[in-house]
């Protein structure tokens, strides 16, 4: 995932024949100082968790105190010559995710990919809350201790009487439903790695003016 700025469009025929007479060493320094800004501007979205238009990124499905794209600024990094100057991260994988959310790329999984990354669960842990929450949603009954009629179990005695194994049984069986074996997980574009028009035009009128002003 990388972006590249281009800021000559935004000057005038006069400004880009000056931009262009610079020497190389003085067009990469002062293209050096436009990528580190635009990086400023893209880590400020990502603390704010906003897009390129300045609205409020989709939050996740599941509620969640944890900023969203955690990391990534520390990654990101601009590299300038005296042609281009190039916004994007220090390793492929940071690039992956980058480019999967600021353009909402959904992810296709299968077991196989889950096993990969998450590995093999371990069937006769004890069940998750989470599977104790589930089978509580799907109104999971158990026998009361004086065997007259049925109970709904506390989400406590799910987690010390059934197994990650047995819960998920009881749960696809409750819901009447095969183990997927594909699924695919949409993911809403959340950019924030660029420059808004309104930013060229100030790096234009700042970084680029000053500089053919010293020259």
């Amino acid at each position: 995932m990388s972006v590249k700025i281009d800021i000559t469009g935004h000057l005038g025929v006069k400004k880009q024949l000056q931009l262009l007479q610079l020497p190389a060493a003085k067009r990469r320094r002062l293209l050096g100082q436009v990528g580190r800004k635009v990086r400023t501007y893209s880590r400020k979205r990502l603390r704010e968790q906003r897009d390129l238009n300045g609205q409020p990124w989709q939050a996740r499905k599941k509620k969640a105190n944890r900023r969203m794209l955690r990391g990534l600024s520390k990654k990101m990094r601009s590299k300038a010559t005296p042609e281009k100057v190039v916004i994007d991260f220090k390793d492929s994988v940071t690039g992956g995710i980058a480019y999967k959310h600021q353009h909402g790329v959904s992810e296709y999984w299968n077991a196989e990919k889950a096993d990969k990354v998450y590995g093999q669960p371990d069937y006769d842990a004890p069940a998750t809350r989470a599977q104790a929450k589930a089978l509580r949603k799907e109104n999971y009954k158990i026998r009361r201790t004086n065997g007259r009629g049925w109970k709904q179990p506390s989400l406590k005695w799910v987690t010390e009487n059934l197994t990650v194994g047995q819960a998920g049984i009881i749960l696809r069986s409750m819901r009447e439903a095969e183990p997927k074996k594909s699924w695919v997980i949409p993911l809403p574009d959340r950019s924030f790695l660029g420059v808004t028009e309104k930013e060229v035009a100030e790096l234009a009128t700042t970084i680029i003016d000053q500089t053919l002003e010293r020259s």
